[in-house]
């Protein structure tokens, strides 16, 4: 009898530390992909590593090449690189919304359409698009820059990676 209870015991204890460790991980806050309220439809200011790109998945770690969108309704949804947001939206419809990029220039948040672009950057998917605020010699459009990115136009193709590099290394 001895026995038995010392088995049923141990097995008891150790059903309690396996419930007790589950539910103390599913209190933890994962990676955020969206926030909901955001009613005054203002960039929302994150820390590195505590949100998740809403296209590829990936941390957001890399905070200048971030973006945004911000629904009529108040949620936003946080992207790593502006060419995650071209390909997001391919698949979704949103009406009103507020899209803003980080610019590399002046560190601002603006609107992606006001913005110019480069195709060379270090961007976090190795797109090679970033804003900029400014616009000067060899910056596109957004309309430019959205079409390059849905066309494969980018720098994960090689022809156009070795195209563009070529290029700068020129100037």
């Amino acid at each position: 009898m001895k026995k038995f209870l010392i088995s049923f015991l141990s097995v008891v204890l150790g059903g309690a530390v396996v419930m007790i460790l589950f539910l103390s991980l599913a209190r933890q806050d994962g990676p955020k992909y969206i926030s909901k309220g955001n009613t005054a439809h203002k960039p929302i200011t994150i820390k590195p590593k505590e949100y998740t790109c809403s296209q590829c998945n990936m941390t957001i770690e890399d905070l200048k090449y971030q973006a945004q969108i911000i629904t009529k309704d108040g949620v936003t949804y946080f992207f790593d690189d502006i060419s995650c947001v071209v390909l997001w939206l391919k698949n979704h419809t949103l009406k009103d919304a507020t899209i803003i990029t980080m610019t590399l220039d002046t560190h601002n948040w603006i609107d992606v359409t006001k913005a110019w672009y480069t195709r060379t950057a270090s961007s976090p998917m190795g797109y090679g698009m970033a804003a900029y605020e400014e616009k000067k010699e060899g910056l596109i459009s957004y309309e430019d820059m959205r079409l390059f990115v849905l066309q494969g136009k980018t720098l994960h193709d090689p022809f156009v990676k070795k195209t563009l590099l070529g290029e700068m290394k020129s100037l």
